[in-house]
């Protein structure tokens, strides 16, 4: 233990004293915060399309005439007679040309819209929605029923989620903010779980390739090495994310607080719809801290701590004794590959099924396999995992770990000595049977 403890001060004061590591450690939750906000605005804004399509409509008189204005970004119009369309369109004077062929209304399936440069997926769902609302009033008002009646019987809003816990209290949640702390919990784990991993693995190819580590293993046990080595590198992650929870704390507070402050002052301005507005976005936002404050923290910090520390300690152990295996850098692809697919599998397995059903069957099975549970429990955290399943799922991981250790220790102790062959998956079976 006094040699594993030595290496492991080693390797911790050497990258926490990096200024690098310093930087980063201040810096890095302002670039996810930019990351991911840049990200939902360029998904739900900043690639939208604003643009004034205008559209020539022919075929079905009633629905043409109910359509023969603007709506949003829309523009219809029926064609004088004598207009030459194709040319028009050839000649980008009018976007596209809807030719409505339906005459029973309750089923469009006959109109087409020709157009000489495609519409994107959201445009057309928007112009599909927009005829059947149309079609809809027809019939309705074919029935008897007025524009006014039709207008006015429109429900607006959305429905508010509350939680009720054991207590029977009643608390704000929200499934988004839930999901979107899960998916950042996940994608920080599978990100340093490689960066951290990295590290070691290397730290292990440097020191065989600079032959240091003919010195190092005179004093101490190719096991001791290695252990030392990833226990010392967890340790700074672990370091570099209490920082970074601290950070994070001060950011939401500070924030939380800007937004009671706006909507306080808010309610003091005049009456206007700019006013509504600004009281309905700090009330959102309020409703989103709320919500934070509802979280099950314990769950949430314990899942974390637990998974973060054993996917990186059983990730680790494997790219340790890559790292002890291979001479060059490029011998290195053959073997990640293969390794990092699992982690992969969780962030897929994280975004199809778990957010659509966080405590479905399947989500509970790949939270127990070692490989994917640091991705999964993480993701399932916020949505309220019970405690039998976190520890049992943490005992799995945790005791595939000191089994990886162990194979990999068998790899370690012949591939750190290893000079001037390429390793293959073979050799690493026959110095595991060694």
């Amino acid at each position: 233990m006094k040699n594993i403890w030595v290496i492991l001060k080693r390797e911790y004061t050497v990258r926490v004293k990096n200024k690098t590591f310093v930087i980063m450690t201040f810096l890095a939750p302002i670039l996810v915060g930019l990351f991911y906000g840049g990200s939902i605005y360029f998904a739900t804004k900043g690639a939208e399309d604003n643009t004034l399509k205008k559209i020539y409509i022919e075929g079905n008189q009633a629905l043409c005439k109910s359509m023969d204005k603007s709506f949003d970004h829309f523009s219809f119009t029926i064609p004088q007679k004598n207009a030459n369309i194709e040319k028009e369109l050839t000649d980008e004077k009018v976007d596209g040309w809807l030719i409505i062929n339906d005459v029973d209304l309750k089923n469009i399936d006959s109109t087409q819209l020709i157009v000489k440069k495609s519409f994107s997926l959201t445009t057309k769902s928007e112009l599909n929605t927009f005829i059947k609302g149309q079609a809809t009033k027809l019939i309705l008002q074919s029935k008897g029923i007025t524009q006014a009646t039709i207008d006015s019987s429109e429900a607006t809003g959305n429905i508010s989620m509350v939680e009720e816990n054991e207590l029977g209290e009643k608390q704000q949640s929200s499934a988004e903010v839930k999901s979107a702390i899960g998916l950042v919990m996940s994608f920080v784990i599978y990100i340093f779980i490689f960066i951290y991993g990295s590290m070691v693995m290397r730290s292990a190819m440097e020191e065989k390739t600079n032959r240091i580590v003919e010195v190092i293993v005179s004093s101490v046990k190719p096991f001791e090495l290695m252990l030392g080595k990833i226990l010392g590198v967890a340790l700074v992650g672990l370091t570099q994310f209490m920082a970074w929870i601290l950070l994070s704390f001060t950011l939401i507070l500070g924030i939380g607080k800007y937004f009671n402050i706006a909507l306080e002052n808010s309610k003091n301005l005049p009456n206007t719809t700019g006013k509504q507005e600004m009281i309905q976005s700090a009330m959102d936002q309020s409703n989103i801290i709320e919500s934070l404050g509802q979280l099950p923290y314990a769950q949430i910090i314990t899942v974390f701590f637990l998974f973060f520390l054993g996917g990186y300690l059983l990730y680790s152990s494997v790219f340790a004794a890559i790292g002890s295996a291979v001479n060059q850098e490029t011998d290195v692809q053959q073997f990640m590959f293969p390794v990092s697919m699992p982690l992969v599998f969780g962030i897929i397995i994280a975004q199809s099924v778990v957010f659509q059903s966080p405590n479905g069957e399947l989500a509970k099975i790949f939270s127990m396999i070692p490989f994917t549970s640091p991705i999964l429990m993480c993701v399932r955290a916020p949505f309220g995992v019970s405690w039998t399943e976190i520890f049992t799922s943490a005992l799995i991981l945790y005791t595939t770990f000191f089994l990886m250790v162990w194979l990999s220790a068998k790899i370690y102790r012949i591939g750190i000595l290893m000079y001037g062959k390429k390793p293959t998956w073979k050799d690493f079976a026959k110095w595991i049977r060694q």
